[in-house]
């Protein structure tokens, strides 16, 4: 059983993700998928040369930098992540796994990435060294003896507490000075966390960048913060943004189609567990490469999430059934005695029913100040173009696993958008020479003109952005940047250093 601890914050963190020129005959892949008697085992033909496969593996780096080269190296790099980790080691496939049980729904099987290093086991309170690698955070007191009879294992996210105190996680959320939680049409709350893969984990550990004083230091001593590049079969950094939909009803045959995790939720203002499935709902893959040091940057969402924008009617419903879409909405009146959004300044009344509108007011669960549910819909529809041959892919690896097992829940997955460089700069060349915000944006493709690259479920209210323009001005800690002049000195597009402290002050 895959179970995990969350005291997850509902908020929409703004890890923003981001065209070659057009497919040749040469550049596609044909890949004869393994079969297993229940589904067609016909070979599937992939745009690109580099064509993903059903296996554990996670490529360090792609040997081709055009566009269908990065999506199709995104995709290898989903099935490697999502593969069932090896029991014994953390961080790592198993590699005697079947790919014909691969994504086996209701068989809650943990993958490699949901054991990598949770941001709050890095960046601990005082300036802690972070939990060793593998090891699980403690377990608040009140929820120890679910935890035990569960036999749960802990995966610590961010949670809302409860009350308008915001964890340093939402730091990055947008609209940052507003709620922005989201729920599904049930008013079920989607939760959200970061993890981070080996190297990088190391990388943090080995500098003493958990701590906002070591950060200034290193700066100090003319240091960048650079974290290793992937190639061949070194990782290099890696980061996941994973956003988890609390499930209401778990026996509907709908979470079939899910990977889904039983989790223990903590709501540290009534200090009460509650045991919940979550069903995967979007995640982030941020990879940075030999060939890309401003990153890679994949995005992935379930594919009943929710309509294209341009497919709802004038009436506001939409054909088909979606997750974060209701045909049936009212417009409701702000409760009494929640702190309400403002609009230049002026409170709102109202919940309201056009779609990617932020929420009307705060959570809180000591009161009325309950979820309601959100109408999500995607602005830029998932689609081929000349230069970026996105559905047909999508539909080529979704083939390619239902050879493999016809049942796997990540058939029902899609590849949104991959972000990449096509004139890469490394701003950390030379060393010695820690640069300033914003770092470069060259290349950025595709173009934030050509197609916004956001996921419905993690840019909901922000779907006209992409993120490498946003993650270039990612800086040290604020504790650090006091030590520095005030000077934002750069974090190599990650935004996870700044939930830094500093120690406790000396008795």
């Amino acid at each position: 059983m895959n179970h995990k601890l969350l005291t997850v914050i509902p908020v929409l963190l703004m890890l923003v993700t981001g065209c070659q020129e057009p497919v040749q005959k040469s550049s596609v892949a044909t890949v004869a998928s393994p079969a297993t008697g229940t589904a067609s085992s016909a070979p599937v033909s992939f745009p690109c040369l580099n064509a993903p496969a059903v296996n554990y593996n996670t490529p360090g780096d792609t040997p081709i930098t055009s566009q269908d080269g990065v999506n199709c190296f995104a995709w290898q790099t989903f099935i490697g992540l999502s593969w069932p980790v090896d029991v014994s080691q953390p961080g790592q496939p198993d590699k005697s796994a079947s790919a014909s049980n691969f994504g086996e729904p209701g068989v809650q099987q943990t993958s490699v990435w949901e054991t990598y290093a949770n941001t709050k086991n890095i960046f601990r309170a005082n300036a802690q060294p972070p939990l060793p690698w593998g090891q699980q955070p403690e377990v608040p007191s009140s929820c120890k003896k679910m935890a035990q009879q569960l036999g749960v294992r802990v995966m610590q996210a961010s949670r809302m507490p409860g009350s308008f105190n915001m964890s340093k996680e939402a730091s990055q959320a947008f609209p940052g000075n507003n709620p922005n939680w989201l729920a599904d049409k049930n008013g079920n709350l989607v939760y959200y966390e970061i993890l981070v893969g080996r190297d990088e984990y190391n990388y943090i550990n080995s500098n003493g960048l958990y701590n906002a004083n070591l950060q200034a230091e290193h700066i100090k001593q003319h240091q960048n913060i650079a974290m290793p590049m992937g190639y061949d079969n070194v990782q290099g950094g890696l980061e996941i943004k994973a956003a988890w939909l609390s499930v209401g009803d778990p026996e509907n045959p709908k979470w079939k189609k899910y990977k889904t995790s039983t989790a223990i939720i903590y709501d540290p203002a009534s200090l009460t567990c509650n045991a919940s499935v979550i069903a995967l709902v979007g995640m982030h893959i941020i990879h940075k490469t030999a060939s890309q040091p401003q990153w890679i940057w994949a995005t992935f969402e379930h594919k009943d999430n929710a309509p294209d924008t341009a497919t709802v009617k004038t009436d506001g419903t939409v054909d088909g059934d979606y997750t974060f879409y209701n045909n049936t909405c009212s417009v409701n009146a702000v409760p009494a005695g929640c702190k309400p959004k403002t609009t230049n300044g002026i409170a709102v009344t109202q919940t309201s029913c056009e779609a990617n509108v932020s929420p009307a007011y705060y959570l809180d669960t000591s009161g009325n100040c309950s979820a309601y549910p959100i109408r999500v819909s995607r602005d830029f529809a998932i689609k081929d173009s000349t230069d970026n041959h996105v559905a047909s892919l999508n539909k080529a690896a979704q083939q390619m696993i239902a050879n493999a097992n016809a049942d796997s829940v990540f058939t029902n997955y899609q590849l949104v958008n991959v972000l990449w460089s096509s004139a890469a700069v490394n701003d950390n060349v030379p060393p010695g020479n820690p640069p300033l915000t914003p770092l470069s944006t060259s290349g950025e493709t595709p173009s934030l003109n050509t197609v916004p690259v956001a996921n419905t479920m993690l840019e909901t209210y922000a779907q006209g952005f992409n993120c490498l323009s946003c993650h270039a001005y990612a800086s040290v800690a604020r504790d650090a940047k006091l030590q520095l002049g005030g000077k934002p000195y750069a974090t190599d597009y990650s935004f996870i250093f700044g939930f830094a402290n500093k120690p406790a002050a000396s008795k």
